[in-house]
């Protein structure tokens, strides 16, 4: 809800994915988890979830901190509400057995 939202979970996994602290990880503005050229197609994700509640198919590519790209498949990404139903951000989840890396 933020106008550039920041990281606010990770699981161990995902630190490790994304190379990063826990405290590095939920200072991280979301935008930088994509590639400069791959963060309109990232917009149109979050516009459709935002539109739509969940989407059950996403896949793209991210990168870490060291710039190690992968793709992540098969995720679904879903608004977070609060009790009163407002929307307070957003989730993605994924296995990561489907991450593959480029």
């Amino acid at each position: 809800t933020e106008d550039d939202p920041i990281f606010n979970y990770a699981t161990a996994a995902a630190l490790s994915l994304w190379e990063m602290t826990w405290d590095e990880f939920v200072a991280t503005p979301s935008r930088l988890s994509a590639e400069a050229p791959s963060r309109e197609e990232r917009q149109t994700l979050l516009d459709r979830v935002a539109s739509d509640g969940f989407i059950a198919d996403y896949s793209g590519v991210r990168v870490s901190t060291s710039g190690k790209r992968f793709m992540i498949k098969g995720a679904t990404v879903f608004n977070l509400l609060d009790d009163e139903q407002v929307k307070r951000g957003q989730a993605c989840v994924f296995r990561i057995s489907e991450v593959e890396f480029l």
